[in-house]
Parts: C-alpha cells; structure tokens; sequence
C-alpha cells in the first residue's frame, strides 16, 4: 500500500506541475501551454495596409501525393500574390504526381517541376527534395522562402498576413501547425492528443520567447527568410533527420527570432481513416524523438505509464478489491485528482479540433496506444533497421 501512494502522489504532483507550471512564461499573457491561447489571427494586429514587393519561393516536396497536391497548387494559385514562385520537387513518384503538376502549369506559368535525383546515402526523402529545392531557389533572388507539404491548403490572402506578421517582429522563421482531419473515430481518438503531446513537448510560450534555447515546427507550413539558407543550404546539416521542421527550427533560432503557432487557417487534406495509418506516422519519428536512446525509452514508457495510467488503475484496483478504510479512500481522492486534471487539459484541444468533449475521457487509452507507437517505433529502428514511411526505410 506504501508503494501506491507513492505513485500516486509522484502523478499528481506530476499533473499539478504540467497544469500550472509547465512551459508557462510568467511574464506573458499567453498563460498555459495547454488553453491553445497562441493562435496566429489573434495576433495579427495592423493598423496600416503594407505594400507587398516581396518574392516569395514556395516549395513543395511531393512523393506520391496525386491524391492532395492539385489542392494543394490551387490554394496557392487562389493567393492573388504576384510576386510569388512555385517549386515542386517529383520525389520519384510512382503515381500521377507528375501529371498532374505538369498538367497545372499550363494555367500557372510561375511554376517549375524538379525531378527529383534519386536518394542518396545519409538523406532522409523529405530533407533531400527540398535541398534540391532550395539549391534551385538560391539561383534566382527571393525574399522569403515557404516550405509547404503536399496535402496543405489555406486562406485566401494567408501569404500576406504571414508577411506582415513577419515584419512585425522581424523573424526569421514562422511556423503555423495546419489543422488535421478529425472525422473518422480514429482521427478523434488520436489526433488532438498527439498535438496536445507536441505541445507539452515544446510549449508554443518558450519556442517563441526569445531568451529560450527550445525551438520547434509544423513541417506542413514553414515561412522563412530566404537569406538564411544563401550562405549555405541548411538542409545539408540536417539531411538525416526525419524530423526535419524542429530541426530546421533550432538552426534557424540561433540566429533569431521564431515563431510558431496553431491557426484555424490552414487545413491539412491528409485522412488518416483508420488506426494503421496513424501508428505509421506516429512509429516513423518516435525513437528519433529519443535520440535513438534505449534509457530515454524506458524513461518515456515509465513516465507516462505512472502519469497517464496509474491513477485510472490504482483507483480501479482499490474499489474492485478492497474494502475501502481510511488510508484507501486518501488514495482514490488523490488518483481522481490525477484524472480531473489530465481530462482537464485535453479539452481546449478537444475543442479546438471540434471533437466531442467525451473523448477526453479516452486520453488513458491513447496514452497506452502512443507508447506502444513509441515502443514500434524503437523496435524497427534496433531490430529491423529502420522505421518505413512512403516505401522508404530509415
């Protein structure tokens, strides 16, 4: 019994920390990482109109994406920003990609196909095509530079209120997370707590503040100043890296200003309709998440396992089995505790996304799920050499 209330208290204590205090900057009036109170129209505030001469170079890696990338051109099409080029790096596809970019250049002339070369030793896809892109880019002078996923569409008019708000602040970068689908029950149950989670990871206050070394992306859309990959293409230091956005990101801050957010503005036309496919997305970047660190691994699992799991247990364990007496009653107080406050904070995300509050309740059983992703995920990458993802192994 000495052994339970122990846990119990390291998990609400634990909760209480991650509710109050975790990545909040107290001297900012954007409180706590989990209200979703960092959202990028509500901080766009101008009072004049700015002339817009910038050249901007959009570019788009795509692998296979006949299903979402026409979407994906008209959104950028529908910008009406004239000073704008797109890139679109085909990597190697085995679909009708090519054709259908091909096809949309005939009413978009501002638009070059690459081919993409085959993937070298020591690259991971994404990084590769768009260090090709990039190395296109800097031959002509650009502004800023946009990296946009194949599946991500947006607001008429977004390119320049990013402008402005770049301006505003002079970054160097702005990140803004697209919206994903929450239609089927899978997407529901898994999707706003895998962003809670990256929130938690990297609370949006301390990857903004510019006195913090953390620093994070939404790989879907990237708005960065163009003079920071002329020097030397940042994507050669990261090209082994799956997870590419908060690697770029860490670079890009050591020089300056970022800044990244959530936005009801850009949506991401990805579906993952069933459970398998989450799992793959999730299992693809997990141990690396870890730095491939088997103790890190343990640690994670430990952790969440006392967090998220044992107050639902404990309390399960003491009223299925024993009679309750004092000392047993303190401890269902406390793990109950525990889950107000874990469902608590899941729910601005909940609502966010525009899913039912009840799935709150669920946030034990998609712990347990997103450490068996992590535990794949370690599993491929020791045992069978990587982790697969659009037909690659890494």
């Amino acid at each position: 019994m000495e052994s339970l209330i122990y846990i119990s208290y390291i998990s609400l204590v634990s909760w209480l920390y991650i509710s109050f205090i975790h990545g909040r900057s107290f001297s900012s009036d954007e409180g706590l990482f989990w209200k979703n109170k960092i959202i990028f129209e509500e901080k766009l505030n101008f009072n004049k109109p700015l002339v817009f001469t910038d050249s901007i170079c959009v570019m788009i890696p795509a692998r296979n994406e006949e299903k979402t990338i026409l979407k994906t051109l008209n959104s950028i099409k529908n910008q009406s920003y004239k000073n704008l080029q797109v890139v679109v790096v085909d990597d190697n596809s085995s679909d009708k990609t090519k054709k259908i970019v091909n096809k949309f250049k005939k009413c978009f002339k501002n638009l070059i196909l690459l081919k993409g070369k085959q993937l070298p030793s020591g690259w991971v896809g994404k990084t590769w095509a768009l260090k090709q892109a990039v190395d296109q880019a800097n031959k002509k002078f650009f502004n800023y530079y946009l990296f946009l996923d194949s599946d991500i569409t947006f607001s008429k008019n977004l390119i320049k209120k990013v402008i402005q708000f770049s301006k505003s602040e002079n970054f160097l970068m702005i990140s803004l997370m697209a919206k994903l689908n929450c239609n089927s029950f899978w997407e529901k149950m898994l999707i706003p707590s895998f962003i809670f989670f990256f929130q938690k990871l990297y609370p949006f206050n301390y990857v903004n503040n510019k006195k913090k070394k953390l620093a994070a992306a939404a790989g879907g859309f990237i708005f960065c100043k163009a003079s920071e990959f002329k020097k030397e293409n940042l994507y050669n230091k990261i090209s082994n890296k799956v997870i590419d956005d908060c690697n770029i990101a860490k670079l890009l801050k050591k020089n300056g200003a970022i800044w990244l957010g959530l936005t009801n503005q850009i949506k991401s036309g990805r579906s993952y309709k069933n459970l398998k496919s989450i799992w793959n997305m999730v299992s693809r970047t997990a141990f690396e998440q870890l730095n491939h660190s088997l103790i890190l691994l343990f640690i994670c699992i430990l952790g969440l396992t006392i967090i998220y799991l044992f107050p639902l247990a404990i309390m399960f364990i003491i009223l299925l089995f024993f009679q309750l007496d004092l000392q047993q009653l303190h401890l269902v107080v406390v793990n109950f505790t525990s889950l107000i406050l874990m469902i608590r904070i899941v729910l601005p995300t909940l609502n966010f996304y525009g899913v039912n509050k009840h799935f709150a309740l669920a946030i034990p059983i998609t712990a347990i799920l997103y450490i068996c992703m992590t535990i794949t995920s370690a599993v491929n990458y020791t045992l069978f050499f990587g982790n697969t993802w659009k037909g690659r192994k890494y």
